[in-house]
């Protein structure tokens, strides 16, 4: 188990290998790039925060917008830099070095589930203070496999570093703390489930 956790942890540090094994694994993303699209303004113009946005897989999608994607691990932001478009700062999610109500939409993939409750208020802390009042946060986090016979994604938490993989009561919980959920559900993408939730920010 040591070994492949080492292995994951190598995986998951190199863009490429990352991109690559995560496509496999869930259908390039197909299922989770179709909610966004549904849940988020697509609307050009409009200013979008990707916190947490690893290799700028999503970044295409807002691309008539003034889309920043924000992540810690500077190895996903110089990838991002030179094969994507948008603009990438390299910033721990619990503290970010942009102004107040900046955004329209804050997107928040897969961030989470490695965080503990303190950091993880921080963190939705920080999205609300950067989106303007009555903008909306979209978190999709990972959450225990569903179904007993979905091997793989049991032994991918088992193996992974997300070892803050919640039950969707405890991400409601969380969420709603700093807004109102106006729309929630539990989605499979490849052998990965996740809890999406709406959030919308107080208007004043």
């Amino acid at each position: 188990m040591k070994l492949l956790n080492s292995l994951i942890e190598k995986v998951s540090d190199h863009p490429v290998l990352f991109i690559f094994f995560r496509a496999i694994l869930e259908n390039d993303f197909k299922a989770i790039r179709a909610v966004i699209r549904r849940d988020l303004d697509m609307s050009p113009g409009k200013r979008t925060l990707d916190l947490g946005c690893g290799p700028g897989a999503f970044s295409d999608l807002f691309e008539h917008q003034d889309y920043v994607g924000a992540d810690l691990n500077k190895r996903y932001i110089d990838y991002a830099r030179e094969n994507r478009r948008g603009t990438f700062v390299c910033s721990d999610a619990r503290r970010v070095d942009l102004p107040d109500a900046r955004f329209d939409q804050v997107l928040i993939f897969g961030l989470l589930h490695h965080l503990s409750d303190e950091d993880t208020r921080a963190v939705l802390a920080e999205a609300k203070r950067m989106a303007v009042p009555g903008g909306v946060i979209l978190a999709i986090e990972d959450i225990p496999a569903q179904h007993r016979l979905n091997l793989v994604g049991h032994l991918l938490h088992a193996i992974e570093n997300g070892e803050h993989i919640r039950p969707t009561a405890d991400y409601r919980r969380l969420y709603g703390e700093v807004g109102q959920i106006e729309v929630e559900e539990e989605l499979r993408s490849g052998v990965c489930d996740y809890y999406l939730a709406r959030i919308r920010m107080p208007r004043a």
